[in-house]
């Protein structure tokens, strides 16, 4: 029987397979989604590309705040002067000798100078760090911490000192503590001695303020004496002490708890940002506040796309009276005037973040309804609209299948442009007092400096940050906005 083979189907022996053409090798080469093909045109945009890299930016300083900041925006305050400058200034001659605020967690710098007759263990009470004391052997027992800290700025104008205590003790088992204060001349003050502890001291803590009259009257000044500059008026290392001592009673029964103990002395330089009216810390309420309009920006946007597009494809598909009557809507929501109406409403619904995201998104659906019915009313003629229809497909399978994935580009980008409208919406309304006060934002951070004399006095490291972080955060959607609408929309021209 005679091999007959086919010489386009098997090539000679020795040779490898036939090469394919130039059209089957075109037609089998991956082509890149079109996620991908976009991603590729909008990286060789530099417009675009400073928007996501500004937006990148804001997005880990949101994500990043509890890291970035060790205060909490809105419960942290009195951590220095009244509208104190930023830290980074003492390097301006003009502040170069102004105190810097010394904020100071003394558990872990506590040095142990004395140590007689007891013994210590480190233990957790209510989530807080706690050092337990208690004597290692009959008879008198002594324990003495100190914290050695430099301080070569002017006088200070007061001072803070916050000892976390209790004691328990059986019959005869008694404790006494105290803080002193030793400064570069040699003199020691004694801030704070305690009764004589015995029984159960329940937890306590005791608070040391520098501005406290009989304090002052105790230490041998004047009641209306700055005693903050009369204790730190030398510029050189100062020196806290802290001495716990047991007497009398059974060694096991006696146990001293001492807290995370802290001095704070506040200053006219502080952080990154410095201090509001009420000594709290500007950077934490700007880093959480970029977290919150973010948030804000996102939902608000997630909520007027959604309503839109609903909307828009079942206006401009159905037609008719629907059309008609969902236009009209439209219409009256355009010409309701914006900022007044979200003021009466949020006076109503009362100030809340999630009423604010409600009010806000109830009037920025509009532009894409608009949007998504005209792309609409274009789709519905097209040939695979008109053969769907023609097989018996549902008016909704219609719209869900073929019309919704050829309008999410441009969805997509009005989700993008009416983020930055959100959030300065939402500034707007916290600037005119209608925001929560119980949320930190941009715009609430503008609302104290115009309520608490800001502007007046030209605190501008507590006006321009937020001002200038509203104005870039919106620039950078709106380079991302533009930049994919003029990328769809090419591509849908090619299409």
């Amino acid at each position: 029987m005679n091999d007959v083979r086919n010489p386009r189907s098997n090539p000679p022996a020795g040779r490898g397979p036939a090469p394919l053409g130039p059209f089957r090798q075109a037609a089998t080469a991956r082509r890149p989604g079109p996620v991908r093909e976009v991603w590729q045109e909008f990286r060789r945009s530099p417009r675009g590309m400073l928007g996501l890299g500004i937006f990148l930016v804001f997005l880990f300083l949101g994500l990043a705040a509890p890291w970035l900041t060790p205060y909490h925006p809105l419960e942290d305050q009195f951590l220095a002067d009244r509208m104190a400058r930023p830290a980074w200034m003492r390097y301006v001659s003009r502040y170069r000798e102004a105190p810097v605020t010394v904020d100071l967690f003394l558990f872990d710098n506590w040095a142990v100078s004395v140590e007689e007759n007891v013994e210590t263990e480190r233990s957790e009470q209510d989530g807080q760090n706690v050092l337990l004391v208690r004597p290692a052997g009959p008879g008198p027992a002594r324990l003495v911490l100190e914290h050695r800290f430099e301080y070569r700025a002017k006088p200070p104008g007061t001072f803070f000192v916050q000892v976390p205590y209790g004691f328990s003790g059986g019959p005869g088992a008694t404790a006494t503590a105290g803080l002193w204060l030793s400064a570069p001349d040699g003199q020691e003050y004694a801030l704070w001695t305690s009764r004589r502890l015995g029984n159960e001291v329940r937890w306590t803590t005791q608070r040391i303020d520098s501005r406290d009259m009989q304090l002052k009257m105790r230490l041998g000044f004047r009641p209306f004496a700055n005693l903050a500059s009369e204790l730190l008026r030398v510029p050189g290392e100062y020196r806290l002490t802290l001495e716990v001592t047991f007497e009398g009673g059974r060694e096991a029964d006696a146990v001293f708890r001492l807290g995370e103990s802290r001095l704070r002395i506040p200053g006219q330089l502080h952080g990154l940002m410095g201090t509001d009216h009420l000594g709290g810390d500007l950077w934490s309420q700007f880093v959480y506040g970029t977290r919150t309009s973010l948030m804000i920006g996102f939902v608000v946007a997630v909520i007027a796309v959604v309503v839109g597009t609903v909307v828009g494809i079942v206006s401009g598909y159905v037609g008719r009276w629907v059309d008609e009557v969902l236009m009209r809507l439209v219409d009256v929501f355009i010409s309701i005037p914006f900022l007044p109406i979200l003021i009466v409403l949020v006076a109503v619904t009362g100030k809340s973040l999630w009423n604010l995201v409600l009010v806000i998104g109830l009037f920025s659906w509009m532009s894409v309804a608009r949007l998504v019915r005209s792309q609409t009313l274009t789709l519905r003629e097209r040939a695979f609209v008109e053969a769907a229809r023609a097989a018996g497909a549902r008016p909704a399978y219609i719209m869900v299948t073929h019309i919704l994935p050829n309008v999410l580009g441009l969805v997509f980008a009005s989700l993008v442009l009416l983020v930055p409208s959100a959030i300065v919406a939402e500034a707007t309304l916290s600037f005119l007092g209608f925001g929560d006060p119980r949320v930190p934002t941009w715009g609430r951070m503008l609302q104290n400096a115009r309520g608490f004399g800001a502007f007046g006095e030209l605190a501008w490291w507590w006006i321009l940050p937020p001002g200038l972080a509203l104005t870039v955060l919106a620039m950078a959607f709106v380079f991302i906005g533009n930049t994919l609408d003029d990328i769809l929309n090419r591509r849908g021209k090619e299409r």
